[in-house]
């Protein structure tokens, strides 16, 4: 193709999208076309070879919501050399997979997801199945991928419980069941202020270790902000959502017992250290009975939602100590109740 302006004589002949720039010149009278030439440029640079001479007016009377609409036009086309796909398998829940491309470069599968719900969603699961280029399954045996294998579990839980006590909370973690791996991707900050807000999109981003020629991909469990959920044929990824949201629940409930019971005690002067000394061996007790079991169990997932307290408590018993350190103690126990009150309803989702 080739793109030609007036006396600004811009001119660009390209081959295709994996090829190079056969000639390109521009030479620009006035500043006022320097954005028109820098969107030409960059469809050079792109190796799109796509762009409509029509929307990059060369005159002089050339107004800037033209060159702005050129410079969208350009970015858009430079957008559109990875390929859309539609999803083969769509769902009828709040959360649905409009489309998805594969970045090459970045290596990654991005669903672009669209939630047409009227409330805000607060978790989804994804089931996936990817296809290699090289014709290589994640089975050592070569099975194909099933849509069930690779679950990708996003809970934003914690930005929204966390909104009112002015904190908010990270959470990520592989948990493995069998041959099945669940991604816990944790709360992702930008989208809707922490939640995916009705009426709003995400191109939500799949880290891939091989280059993928087909996906397989279905949003198969919603959760919403009013304590309700969607679901579609996977009770697997339906428990493991309460399972783990109850297992933190577990964990705070267990701390705030342990921290009453050492500063209630007049005889410590070290609640912190009391405090940990019976949460270590607890957690370590815990967790050794309940490694590699099912996480669809809330108990299984305590021991880990446990890690993040003792982290805290060790950096309190370093900072503070004597007054503060038992005023630290006391506002962390009222945090705690605090969040324990605003999850409760979301551990009891109730599927439609």
């Amino acid at each position: 193709m080739w793109v030609a302006h007036g006396t600004s004589r811009i001119e660009l002949r390209l081959r295709g999208r994996d090829s190079f720039v056969d000639f390109f010149y521009f030479a620009s009278p006035s500043a006022h076309f320097l954005l028109r030439d820098l969107a030409v440029a960059y469809v050079s640079w792109s190796g799109v070879g796509v762009v409509d001479s029509a929307f990059c007016q060369a005159d002089r009377s050339t107004d800037m919501k033209s060159i702005l609409l050129c410079a969208v036009l350009v970015f858009a086309v430079r957008a559109s050399g990875q390929t859309t796909h539609q999803p083969t398998t769509q769902n009828k829940l709040g959360v649905v997979i409009e489309s998805w491309r594969y970045n090459a470069q970045q290596k990654a599968v991005i669903l672009h997801l669209v939630n047409q719900s009227h409330k805000d969603v607060t978790a989804f699961n994804i089931s996936i199945a990817e296809k290699y280029a090289d014709g290589s399954t994640d089975h050592t045996d070569g099975t194909p991928n099933d849509i069930h294998d690779h679950q990708l579990m996003e809970d934003m839980l914690g930005a929204i419980i966390n909104i009112p006590t002015g904190a908010v909370s990270h959470g990520s973690g592989t948990l493995s069941a069998g041959a099945n791996k669940v991604e816990v991707r944790g709360v992702r900050q930008g989208v809707g202020g922490g939640i995916f807000a009705t009426g709003t999109s995400w191109d939500y981003v799949v880290p891939e270790a091989k280059d993928i020629a087909d996906v397989e991909a279905v949003v198969d469990v919603v959760a919403y902000a009013d304590g309700s959920a969607d679901l579609l044929d996977n009770d697997r990824a339906f428990r493991n959502l309460t399972a783990e949201r109850k297992g933190r629940l577990l964990a705070m409930e267990k701390v705030n017992e342990v921290i009453k019971r050492a500063l209630g005690d007049s005889m410590v002067s070290d609640p912190v250290t009391t405090a940990l000394n019976e949460l270590l061996p607890f957690a370590e007790s815990l967790g050794a009975k309940t490694k590699n079991r099912s996480p669809e169990v809330a108990e299984n997932n305590v021991a880990r939602n446990l890690q993040g307290d003792i982290q805290n408590l060790q950096g309190m018993r370093e900072k503070k100590s004597g007054i503060a350190q038992r005023e630290s103690l006391v506002g962390y126990v009222e945090y705690n109740e605090k969040l324990i009150m605003l999850m409760k309803p979301h551990c009891e989702l109730v599927p439609r």
